[in-house]
């Protein structure tokens, strides 16, 4: 079967709690919110991150693992998005003043620079590994991000991140059978929907209410981007409103199959 690292799965960094980032491939990782505690020295083998959108806990270790391993590092790193990801993560992260710019920084044995900038188009498919693609589709959140669908071989995952709406998201799982499983996010207790509605995020509540539209019921469903100080009690909510759903919480470091 194909596989998944989860390699930070929470909505705000905590002890033994990582953000945002998935392990696709020895080359590919969705978001950059803990890859250096989980990845360690083969980070350095990473040579593309799809962005999902610009905030901090998705690329935060963009920073971290060009600092550490800028000395071994044979191949410029990717920083792919969307074009308004992009300007952002140049603009006001890797910048001279934040972090330094390191797409006009040479790598050390090489002279081509330590990073370069890919911006991506909605629904354009990317090929990233043998029988490997990689496909943003538009997602709700208050600035411009994008979900992913990875398809290996015959069977694919769908990666909302951070959104408000599933609107898209159930289309593409309507439409395309190979889907085996979602990771859909929920990061606040249903009693917090009012900052839920403001800062573009699902809460229990919203998620199966949402949910009760997708007319299919034979995909795996997780869950991620839940934020640690409410981990106790989304769980309850979780397991007293998932109805025909079996949905599992996703953890640092877990692999799931598809």
């Amino acid at each position: 079967m194909n596989e998944i690292k989860i390699l930070g799965a929470y909505g705000t960094k905590a002890k033994g709690a990582g953000t945002s980032s998935f392990y696709l491939n020895e080359r590919n990782v969705i978001d950059a919110g803990n890859l250096l505690n989980t990845l360690e020295e083969e980070s350095a083998k990473i040579e593309n991150i799809w962005l999902t959108h610009s905030h901090l806990d998705h690329i935060c270790d963009i920073a971290y693992i060009l600092d550490n391993y800028f000395s071994i590092r044979n191949k410029t790193l990717n920083i792919i998005g969307l074009p308004a990801t992009i300007k952002a993560v140049k603009k006001h992260f890797l910048n001279d003043l934040i972090w330094p710019d390191f797409s006009r920084i040479p790598m050390h044995a090489s002279n081509e620079m330590t990073v370069a900038y890919i911006e991506l188009v909605y629904g354009a498919k990317y090929k990233i590994g043998d029988d490997e693609y990689i496909t943003p589709f538009k997602t709700d959140h208050t600035v411009p991000s994008c979900g992913y669908v990875y398809k290996k071989n015959s069977n694919s995952v769908l990666i909302t991140a951070d959104t408000y709406s599933l609107d898209t998201a159930i289309k593409i799982l309507e439409s395309q059978i190979d889907i085996k499983s979602m990771i859909l996010e929920c990061s606040f207790p249903s009693s917090m929907d009012k900052l839920a509605k403001e800062s573009k995020h699902l809460t229990p509540k919203l998620l199966f209410e949402k949910l009760d539209e997708l007319k299919r019921d034979d995909i795996e469903l997780y869950i991620n981007h839940v934020k640690p100080l409410f981990l106790e009690k989304i769980t309850q909510e979780i397991e007293l409103l998932s109805g025909k759903w079996v949905p599992k919480i996703l953890k640092d470091n877990e692999i799931i199959y598809f």
